[in-house]
């Protein structure tokens, strides 16, 4: 890396972490140097990162295939997978290796390109899939030189782990791509909190609307993106005014309307030798706008990793300030500001007692949720029953029997097999809802609550075919909307091939496959009679009914128990420090003269260089944002469709 020039922000910038750092180290916090050191660490990494994030269905994973050339290389059709990212770098030839972490430690594995989606996507095999931490493809493209591109689970799902895994991958981003689509909602609430996190830890950040070419209105769902985004910053700095420096720059960030369609198109008639028409698609496509931008990260690096420096810094300098302010009042010539010191402390101490109360209150009301999950699976599985039972009411002669079971067994599974996978959509919300709720009233973070594999459901998947012609019985039913045929008369098909299409996968707990599957060979050998077939049907959806609220209250118990603990560690952290803290001022009182008279002056030069630090740090971060928005800045074309 090319030395910078030492008047230059980045050069200044080394200096002053370099001081935070030692700053940190005589303050007796090597805990706070060792933050700021971790953050410093890919200073001379020579390969930018920039991560790409967005929710799901927002164009994320094919905006990837166009900017590297590959329209089949990352799935599109599915999310990452948790716990996993996939990462895009330049190689003499295209390559994949699974990176897995395993009890003997990491194990490398080169795969085909052809087998990414099984260890990558939501919809691959689970047993390739099993402990897989990344998946690095390399590939020969002039616009990865010097970029690492870094696509991840969709910050949406509800698949516990994928958002906080994002979230972990900015800790090593120099810039961010957040997708948003013109042909969706605009941004929603859950999107502009992770932007909130994304904006602490990352400086570069890019707004790209994709899918423009088939929407009439993308400027006025941009314009009206904007308008929420500054609602939410507003409201947030308004909240607390200490978030200005990190927030406020997200209303700079410049929003690229592109098309992957329209730079497919490009590509492909420019293969067939029309290249006016397809360099015309490719300045509507919006993609050399966007590619400007990524360049321009990947030659001024520094700036954007320099912002992610200085923004530990400041933390580093924050959490000095108070041990820095307690020696001063120990040494005050007034006694009263050591009083009003203790007086903050116990003060904090006796809102920690009441924290404590509301915990135990709290833990009473989650108890509860055991309960409301049986309620959830009853409910779900007698949405699904009762069109059926409807349907057997109205079987009146043996042949509409005979006709209707010989699709009734499959039809059920598929249908079961669809409803798990509401019942763990209802069951993850209405869980993280509570819980996460449970963790504010506490005053603390929401909570991220991972999955222990060992507890949590080994989901296998099963396969559901689809795509049978209109003129054959299709025995897939999805909830609500593809039953089987009240008519007896009428083909299954036509119905529910028109709605259903292609399911792909579903994730399956193996004891609930198992009872599934049991149920279905029951029906198979039940007797041809309307009331055995009834009887046959409500027994299998009480069995399931059963195996599924056992299988998920055993995961919502895993998971109160790991966040009302997560919570238990936090407050009994607080209390130590703040007791800690107690001790010393009072322990002050017995100091000499000249003791107390050096703490005070030792306190007084920490915090004006504290202070100095501090309104150099917001220097350096202003400077350097400035920095950043000029990376890849230049005239953007719109792209037409």
């Amino acid at each position: 890396m090319t030395t910078p020039d030492p008047t230059s922000p980045v050069a200044r910038l080394l200096r002053y972490a370099n001081e935070v750092h030692a700053l940190a180290g005589r303050c007796g916090r090597p805990d706070l140097a060792e933050v700021l050191a971790a953050s410093a660490a890919r200073w001379k990494d020579e390969c930018t990162d920039i991560v790409v994030a967005g929710a799901q269905k927002r164009g994320k994973s094919r905006l990837l295939n166009t900017l590297v050339g590959h329209p089949d290389l990352v799935p599109v059709d599915a999310d990452v997978a948790t716990n996993c990212f996939l990462s895009l770098r330049r190689g003499p030839r295209l390559t994949a290796v699974v990176h897995r972490s395993t009890d003997k430690g990491p194990v490398q594995t080169p795969i085909t390109v052809e087998s990414i989606p099984d260890y990558a996507s939501m919809r691959g095999d689970a047993g390739k899939r099993r402990d897989v931490v990344s998946v690095d493809i390399t590939l020969d493209n002039p616009l990865l030189d010097g970029l690492r591109l870094l696509d991840t689970p969709g910050v949406d799902s509800l698949t516990v782990g994928h958002r906080q895994v994002t979230v972990a991958m900015l800790q090593r981003a120099d810039a961010l791509l957040f997708t948003l689509s013109a042909q969706d909602q605009p941004v929603l609430r859950h999107e502009l909190e992770f932007l909130a996190e994304a904006a602490e830890r990352v400086q570069a950040i890019v707004f790209v609307l994709t899918k423009v070419e088939d929407s009439t209105n993308w400027l006025s769902l941009q314009e009206e993106n904007k308008a929420r985004l500054r609602t939410f910053v507003t409201e947030a700095i308004t909240a607390n005014p200490d978030r200005t420096a990190t927030l406020a720059p997200l209303l700079e960030a410049p929003w690229i309307p592109v098309s992957s369609k329209l730079a497919e198109a490009a590509a492909a008639k420019r293969r067939e030798g029309r290249v006016e028409r397809a360099d015309t698609l490719r300045a509507r496509s919006g993609m050399d706008v966007l590619e400007r931008h990524l360049r321009g990260f990947a030659e001024g690096r520094e700036s954007a990793r320099g912002a992610t420096v200085v923004a530990a810094a400041l933390s580093v300098l924050g959490s000095l300030t108070t041990g820095a302010k307690d020696d001063v009042a120990v040494g005050s010539d007034d006694e009263g500001d050591l009083t009003t010191r203790l007086a903050e402390v116990d003060a904090e101490l006796e809102a920690l007692t009441e924290l404590a109360g509301r915990r135990r209150a709290g833990m009473v009301a989650n108890t509860f949720l055991g309960r409301e999950v049986g309620g959830i699976v009853a409910a779900r599985v007698a949405e699904i029953r009762q069109p059926y039972e409807n349907v057997i009411a109205t079987l009146k002669k043996q042949e509409q029997v005979d006709r209707y079971m010989a699709e009734l067994p499959e039809s059920v599974q598929r249908s079961l097999e669809a409803a798990w996978s509401q019942i763990v959509y209802d069951v993850e919300t209405l869980a993280r809802t509570t819980l996460n709720s449970f963790a504010r009233d506490l005053g603390l973070d929401p909570v991220e609550f991972a999955a222990d594999r060992r507890t949590m459901p080994n989901l296998t998947q099963v396969q559901i075919k689809g795509d049978q012609s209109a003129n054959e019985p299709v025995n897939v039913d999805m909830v609500r909307d593809v039953l089987p045929s009240v008519s007896m008369g009428v083909s299954f098909g036509g119905l529910a091939a028109a709605m259903l299409g292609p399911i792909g996968f579903l994730l399956i707990a193996p004891a609930i496959g198992a009872a599934i599957f049991m149920g279905r060979r029951s029906l198979e050998k039940v007797q041809r009679s309307q009331a055995a077939v009834r009887g046959a049907l409500r027994d299998q959806f009480s069995v399931i009914a059963r195996e599924m609220t056992l299988d998920l209250e055993r995961m919502v118990a895993t998971w109160r128990v790991g966040v009302e603990q997560a919570a238990d560690d936090s407050l009994l952290r607080r209390r130590k420090e703040l007791e800690t803290r107690r001790a010393e001022l009072k322990s002050a009182s017995a100091r000499s003269a000249a003791d107390r008279q050096k703490a005070r002056q030792s306190g007084q030069d920490r915090i004006t260089a504290i202070n100095t630090l501090t309104a150099r740090g917001h220097e350096l971060r202003s400077e350097l944002a400035a920095a950043v928005a000029a990376l890849g800045a230049g005239p953007a074309t719109a792209p037409q469709a």
